[in-house]
């Protein structure tokens, strides 16, 4: 058996469990949102954009790529561009798995990986950023953000997103 076959598939085991894991906690964790938005305070990020690609890749998979513009922290512009793949669950539930990068103007960046559920025009998840900035994304760093967000027909998206502290 190919040794580098072998590892990426427990890789790729492990990622799919704990996404899994981490989908039915944000599920629970996102629920109660609309409840705690006082605690949670103003969205630190929101953004609007549009599925620029789609491509099934698989039974019940498809993957998309996405451009959108945003402001943080209420000053500062922002372009999010990435990707993400869903997987239908059936009766108009999907499980969307996605990474992207954020860019400033002046070209700083920051990394996320992101999870949601999906029903067909609302969606709601978590992000997990990281940031080698020492600027103004600098703030991004090891940080865990929020969001809910609504989609419509044609792939535009509207999302708000919250510091979990």
């Amino acid at each position: 058996m190919n040794t580098k076959r072998l590892t990426i598939s427990i890789t790729a085991g492990i990622a799919v469990v704990s996404l899994l894991i981490l989908g039915t906690a944000a599920t629970s964790i996102i629920s109660t949102t609309h409840a705690q938005s006082a605690t949670l305070g103003e969205p630190f990020f929101v953004e609007k954009g549009k599925n620029t690609f789609q491509k099934e890749i698989g039974p019940n998979r498809t993957q998309y790529t996405f451009t959108a513009n945003g402001t943080m922290n209420d000053n500062i512009e922002v372009t999010d561009t990435g990707e993400f793949v869903t997987v239908s669950k059936g009766d108009n539930l999907a499980l969307d798995l996605g990474q992207g990068v954020i860019t400033t103007k002046d070209g700083e960046t920051a990394n996320y990986t992101s999870i949601d559920v999906f029903n067909g025009t609302d969606f709601q998840g978590a992000s997990a950023y990281s940031s080698n900035s020492t600027g103004e994304l600098s703030f991004l760093n090891n940080i865990l953000g929020i969001y809910k967000g609504e989609a419509d027909e044609n792939g535009n998206f509207e999302i708000s997103e919250w510091h979990w502290k």
